[in-house]
């Protein structure tokens, strides 16, 4: 994974309840999108023409928007950033790009960020009354927003415990727009090119690109365009070289609304109910111009970076929050209620603790009492609605159902969410089946349903989807970092500890642990970590069962995954234990965390030789690893070798200077932030020079192992 945060500028999300006299968590936002960065799509050069009505409530996936509806894909659609949105799903607009990336633009002032275009739409034509269409056709375009936000006080306020507030100068902008039929270049594709022995200044009979040497670039272009070499390279190689030039058409955009930045309780203060955590915009086209077969909309969102944030705190800003997008014709100004039952929040699992634990652990005991799902009635009456759940194995057997039973929802508008005990607390009678194997997955379907022939606006957001997963992990966490979690010390030494707390049901083998983390600002949290395991006393780590020095954090090839931290020998363990990190230094970890599961009374921290209850709301996303006993050789103490490395930062090569004798038989390995090898060299006395000129530039693990010492410095490649 190629994060380049060396070019990127961050900032502090505020929600540092910070505290001179005494030690303190910290909680960040996210300076990447793992779940964009995971997610592979093509990107459709031609869009297709939408027919009214056009419609989008987010609400039956994750990820980029809809390619059938949306032209671009900057925003991120997910169910976890907003607070009680009109249906289950928004599509957030942030600091980050269409790679999950902080904008390379970026600035302390506001600045253009994330962009939704809507896909061409036909508005020439009335299907209805096929004929031409008219401003008299009351065309109107509709949405839902809300700021995201992180409450700056202190404690902070329930519903801003996720993102952060648009500030005053910050702003969310909808445009109306159509293309000119003019075009602009805006770059060239590229494509891959074997180097050939024959190249400009050469003979042929050289076996290698040097720097200064030049290639005519062999794909037809416009003008003639000389590639000229600042690495090494041998023919035969591949490099990508420009192979078409690329235009795109030009818009005409106008602006037709925007506001300001703002906090959800600045609404609900001024709320008659108090419950307006989204608003609803609607919009009526009243200009001609816009009646034509490629009309396009687009949100906008100006975000500005926190002019003064330590670089190791620095993470997304400024989001706004979109639902329930509709463009169709026939409506008023007074449509305000659609007609529509939804889940608003995602479910959870049906354990007690945990979101997932290993199958060999679960017990009956470890079940909840009930369910709970937030479901919303937007219209403005009372609507009879029918809710059941079903639980299904992995094959698809019926393993539990509830039976759907009626009630009247109240309107969300003056009645707030649905709180009747049976559709959102609905009781859990069963248990899963455990039959021996080494892991489950179970399915657990809820399911809202109108009756009265009444009709459903849309039926997308009435199924609700939670998958139980029994593997060989526990989990707190649901697998989504919302956030990244650090601890600061004020001591001048300072001795940070995190410890999170499970409990088996029978003795089992610890393996390892799996962590995610965070990446901030110029890799500033690759600190060395010692990896802990404690045995309780008195509800508190006590006794050090195991610790593994000199680990650093890492980032695993797929965003979405954790990396595992495997223990050099596994370790049998009973009854409450307690796995966590301890740290030396006061740059900020970043640990990922779940800020939609609360888990604070199941881990303690460290940073004053107390062990504290944490304040911060979540679950850092720390998973023990147990399994089957089994022999494992013993592994050679490993002394720590000392040396240094010069020039550091570099660009061409480094010098590995080493104790006198060292030299022989040492080896060098250097590797990326995942963890992967990317060059290996071998040392020795008239050799201790390495080139890195081949590196992409960034920052570097250097690892020099010889017959029985090892030691791993950090190199930044620029």
């Amino acid at each position: 994974m190629n994060y380049r945060y060396q070019k990127y500028i961050v900032f502090l999300l505020a929600f540092l309840c910070l505290n001179v006299m005494q030690a303190q968590e910290v909680l960040t936002g996210l300076s990447h999108n793992p779940a964009l960065m995971n997610q592979k799509q093509s990107v459709t050069k031609n869009r297709a023409v939408v027919n009214l009505p056009f419609f989008d409530d987010f609400s039956n996936y994750t990820g980029y928007p809809k390619a059938a509806l949306w032209s671009d894909r900057q925003v991120f659609v997910n169910n976890t950033f907003p607070l009680y949105p009109p249906t289950i799903g928004v599509a957030t607009l942030d600091a980050l790009d269409e790679n999950g990336m902080i904008y390379a633009h970026a600035e302390t002032r506001p600045f253009g960020a994330d962009t939704l275009t809507s896909n061409p739409i036909r508005l020439d034509y009335n299907n209805v009354y096929h004929r031409p269409m008219q401003i008299s056709d009351s065309v109107y375009f509709s949405f839902y927003y809300q700021p995201g936000g992180a409450s700056r006080s202190y404690p902070p306020v329930e519903w801003e415990r996720i993102g952060d507030k648009p500030e005053t100068d910050d702003s969310l902008v909808v445009e109306f727009g159509f293309p000119t039929g003019d075009s602009m270049f805006v770059g060239y594709s590229y494509c891959d090119y074997e180097l050939p022995y024959n190249y400009h200044g050469h003979t042929g009979d050289s076996t290698e690109y040097v720097p200064g040497d030049s290639l005519l670039n062999p794909f037809l272009l416009p003008d003639t365009v000389y590639f000229v070499f600042d690495f090494y390279a041998n023919v035969g190689s591949s490099i990508e070289l420009p192979c078409d030039s690329l235009y795109a058409p030009v818009y005409q955009w106008n602006h037709i609304w925007s506001t300001a930045g703002c906090s959800v309780d600045q609404w609900l203060n001024a709320d008659e109910y108090h419950l307006q955590y989204f608003k609803k915009v609607m919009i009526p086209i009243t200009n001609p111009q816009y009646l034509r077969s490629d009309f396009h909309f687009r949100f906008r969102n100006y975000a500005s970076l926190e002019p003064n944030g330590y670089d190791g705190w620095q993470s997304n800003v400024d989001q706004w929050h979109i639902d329930y997008v509709s463009l169709e014709q026939g409506g008023s100004c007074t449509d305000l209620y659609p007609h529509d039952v939804a889940f608003v929040m995602p479910t959870t699992s049906a354990l007690k603790e945990y979101q997932s634990m290993p199958w060999n652990q679960y017990r009956s005991s470890d079940m909840k009492e009930s369910f709970h799902s937030d479901m919303s009635n937007l219209a403005a009456n009372v609507i009879n609605v029918s809710y059941s759940y079903k639980v299904t194995s992995e094959q698809g057997a019926m393993i539990a159902e509830q039976p759907s039973s009626s009630e009247n929802a109240q309107p969300y508008y003056n009645s707030g969410l649905y709180v009747n005990p049976y559709h959102t607390d609905a009781a859990i009678n069963f248990s899963y089946p455990y039959n021996g194997a080494d892991s489950a997955v179970f399915k657990i379907t809820h399911l809202f349903n109108v009756t009265g022939g009444a009709g459903d606006d849309c039926i997308a957001n009435d199924t609700c989807v939670f998958l139980q997963k029994f593997y060989n992990y526990y989990a707190y966490d649901d697998g989504t970092a919302e956030g990244g979690y650090s601890l600061i010390s004020q001591l001048t030494y300072p001795e940070n500890y995190l410890a999170v707390r499970f409990t088996l049901a029978q003795a089992d083998t610890l393996r390892g642990v799996r962590m995610w983390f965070n990446s901030v600002l110029d890799d500033a949290n690759i600190q060395p970590i010692t990896l802990m395991v404690w045995d309780d006393f008195l509800d508190e780590p006590d006794e050090i069962l195991l610790s593994m020095d000199n680990q650093y954090p890492a980032h695993a090839d797929n965003p979405s995954e954790f990396v595992y931290y495997e223990f050099e020998e596994p370790l049998v363990v009973s009854g409450t234990f307690y796995v966590g990190i301890y740290q030396r230094v006061n740059e900020p970890l970043n640990i990922g965390f779940d800020q939609n599961n609360d888990a604070r009374a199941h881990w303690l921290y460290n940073t004053s030789g107390e062990w504290k209850e944490p304040f911060l709301y979540g679950a850092p996303m720390i998973r023990p690893v147990l399994g089957k006993h089994f022999d494992c050789s013993p592994v050679r103490e490993i002394d720590q070798l000392q040396f240094s490395v010069y020039p550091n930062p570099a660009d061409q090569q480094i010098t590995v200077a080493l104790e006198s004798g060292k030299y022989q038989q040492a080896l060098a390995g250097m590797y990326d932030m995942t963890g992967r090898k990317v060059a290996e060299y071998s040392l020795n006395d008239n050799y201790n020079t390495l080139n890195i000129s081949g590196l992409n530039s960034g920052m570097y693990l250097l690892q020099i192992k010889t017959e029985n010492q090892a030691a791993i410095k950090k190199i930044i490649k620029r």
